[in-house]
């Protein structure tokens, strides 16, 4: 005999079915009722969180922008260790017979170690001799020793010497202010209206008004001269 008997005669119930299946469908839709009221709780709480984030991210963004400008111009003017930094550098003083000099640059470098030595970018240099014209000479880079009142000139030295209206055009030059002379060992070439004449070293003195051109080995001094007219 099977453990369970069902009287087959017996009446059927649809109701018992019909509330089943109501309760599970309201089952239903309360999980998706909850479910969807936790992902409009998660989107809500997204619109808070990212405009947050956004402002915070700009303001962050802001501040390491200030962070770093301030940091950049404190390395500029010599918050560096090892070096002073400044820009638009101007250095006077007094060469021979008391005579003054200026010189200037886009920016100038000088070591900690080492502080009577400042690095110039774009430098330039005005001086007079014993006379009263102006000489001046500009340069890539230069080395101002201000101790022994030397300036050395390096890359595209253009020199307008103050005695006379020639311009020289060298690569590398060294100024001694205690004499106001000029000097190098570098190709230089010079124009003006006494004509054109080059060399392999030179000595500017006198504020332009003496000028020795050298040779070397089979480069020898040569120019072109203009005569005066009459």
């Amino acid at each position: 005999m099977p453990p369970f008997i069902t009287d087959i005669t017996a009446r059927f119930d649809p109701k018992l079915d019909a509330e089943a299946e109501t309760a599970e469908r309201y089952a239903r839709l309360a999980t998706q009722v909850a479910a969807v009221r936790r992902r409009s709780r998660f989107i809500r709480q997204l619109r808070g969180i990212l405009p947050a984030l956004m402002i915070g991210t700009l303001v962050f963004n802001f501040g390491w922008i200030g962070v770093t400008s301030i940091i950049s111009s404190l390395n500029v003017y010599g918050a560096a260790s090892t070096e002073i930094r400044m820009t638009n550098p101007r250095f006077s003083g007094l060469g021979s017979d008391n005579n003054p000099f200026t010189i200037s640059g886009l920016e100038a470098v000088r070591k900690t170690r080492d502080a009577q030595v400042v690095s110039l970018k774009s430098p330039s240099l005005d001086f007079r001799g014993s006379g009263e014209h102006l000489t001046h000479i500009s340069a890539a880079n230069g080395v101002y020793d201000i101790d022994h009142k030397t300036f050395r000139l390096i890359g595209n030295v253009i020199m307008s010497a103050g005695g006379s209206d020639m311009t020289f055009r060298t690569e590398e030059a060294v100024i001694d202010m205690n004499d106001s002379s000029v000097s190098g060992d570098k190709h230089i070439v010079g124009d003006g209206s006494m004509g054109h004449i080059e060399g392999e070293s030179f000595v500017i003195t006198n504020n332009g008004g003496n000028i020795i051109f050298h040779g070397r080995g089979d480069n020898q001094v040569h120019g072109t001269f203009n005569r005066k007219k009459k």
